[in-house]
């Protein structure tokens, strides 16, 4: 009898042994494992701000798979990303659309991230759209990109509008990393009211001048400030609303229009290649000495090189800037040396967004532990990860889900230019807003008017 008991106890000592065994031998990766292949859309060839998507998206994808990659547990093993450029070439819609539709369905790609401008975006994304390709758009500010689909009441377009998406499903696949032209233009018109109207119009209207290139980018800017300073009932009177080609290179017939107006600000609506040239052009040739303002999208080296001097005074609106010395941030001060180091040259806030999102890509990915689109989708919808570069009101990275559909809430700034004549360059700082959560001293310096300014009537 005891030797039964004996060598049942052997036996059952074996079994737990070899259980034990199997479980310490690793699983096989799936046969199905492969690299995982995510479509960058950008300007890359004709825009200084493409090319910064590109390499702040090389660095990223670098980081990740240097460090393992990304883990997909239905898989069971980590792989790499793949980067597969689509190049939009200038944004144009004519252009924007092939590109991307080479990266789904030719490169079958996993994922889009990326495109910059608003009118190229807006073409190119129905192809992703239609073929539910989760695409997280780090550049195009017009709110339209998430909005146009009934999830976003088809972004108060007009019945029978080009730009309205019925499919709601398609809809659900993008996503917006970027600050909206509605959000930024709130923070520009609300400078000039609080800020710069007791210091130039205190019995008066602040008198503002919109000057902006005939897109759809342009225009969502145009429309957002009538907008903000209709719905707040804001002191300020839009003296002079003109718009030009995106082809324009001479603004001074325009800028002399806007000079007879008599503005205390005039609010610009380009991209970095050209807003310093409307501003030289203004100030220099045809005199109109007044404070004039950009957004954000023109965080970039190629706007401070060329504005120099010229911008000494000069305002900017930002949500994340590389250039600033000290920091406000730690993590952009990291990510701009190391970008430097890379590639020799200072990063700008579009790559930054790009940056961002290929790690919002990677927790999707791990989190859905596949990369079934619509998984992925529901993943990237579910997001709730710490900021990274760019601030949010929260702390967090995370998408809502309401009439502003897919977008997330950056903090965004004012800052003014200076010009450092001991290192020759054009410098930023933080002038308002005073406060931002999570830090209760974020301005780094009073606004004052540019040196030769003249106020409006």
């Amino acid at each position: 009898m005891q030797k039964k008991i004996l060598a049942l106890i052997v036996v059952i000592i074996i079994i737990v042994a070899t259980v034990a065994t199997l479980q310490l031998v690793p699983k096989a990766p799936s046969p199905e494992a492969r690299n995982i292949k995510i479509g960058l859309v950008a300007p890359i060839s004709k825009s200084p701000v493409g090319t910064d998507m590109q390499r702040a998206a090389q660095m990223a994808v670098n980081e990740i798979n240097d460090a393992g990659g990304i883990y997909v547990s239905s898989w069971n093993t980590h792989v790499n990303i793949t980067l597969v450029p689509a190049d939009t070439i200038d944004d144009a819609p004519g252009n924007a659309v092939t590109p991307v539709t080479q990266a789904v369905k030719s490169d079958k790609v996993d994922m889009l991230i990326g495109g910059y401008g608003s009118a190229g975006t807006l073409a190119d994304e129905v192809v992703a759209i239609t073929n539910k390709v989760p695409f997280i758009i780090t550049g195009a500010s017009n709110q339209l990109v998430t909005r146009r689909g009934p999830q976003g009441n088809y972004g108060g377009l007009a019945s029978g509008s080009a730009n309205i998406i019925t499919d709601a499903d398609g809809m659900s696949y993008m996503f917006h990393y970027c600050t909206t032209t509605y959000h930024y233009t709130k923070t520009v018109v609300d400078f000039f009211a609080q800020e710069m109207k007791p210091m130039v119009a205190t019995d008066r209207n602040f008198s503002l001048a919109l000057f902006y290139r005939n897109d759809a980018f342009g225009q969502g800017v145009e429309q957002a400030a009538k907008y903000w300073i209709q719905n707040e009932s804001l002191p300020i009177t839009i003296v002079a609303d003109r718009s030009y080609d995106p082809t324009t290179t001479n603004y001074q017939t325009d800028l002399t229009v806007i000079k007879q107006a008599h503005p205390d600000a005039v609010f610009v609506a380009d991209n970095p290649d050209k807003t310093p040239l409307i501003i030289q052009q203004g100030w220099n040739d045809v005199g109109l000495k007044t404070a004039y303002v950009a957004v954000e999208n023109n965080q970039d080296p190629t706007f401070y090189n060329l504005l120099g001097s010229t911008g000494n005074g000069q305002l900017l609106e930002s949500k994340m800037d590389p250039f600033m010395v000290p920091s406000y941030s730690s993590a952009v001060q990291t990510y701009a040396q190391k970008f430097n180091q890379t590639y020799g040259v200072m990063p700008g806030m579009m790559g930054a967004d790009t940056y961002d999102a290929f790690y919002i890509a990677k927790n999707a990915i791990e989190s859905a532990g596949t990369v079934d689109k619509a998984t992925v989708r529901q993943a990237i919808e579910n997001t709730d990860m710490n900021q990274m570069l760019i601030m949010t009101t929260t702390g967090k990275i995370s998408f809502s889900t309401g009439v502003n559909y897919h977008e997330i809430s950056p903090v965004t700034f004012i800052e003014q230019l200076y010009w450092n004549a001991t290192t020759n360059k054009l410098q930023s700082q933080i002038v308002w807003p005073a406060t931002v959560p999570g830090i209760s001293n974020f301005k780094q310096a009073d606004f004052k008017l540019p040196t030769g300014y003249q106020a409006g009537s």
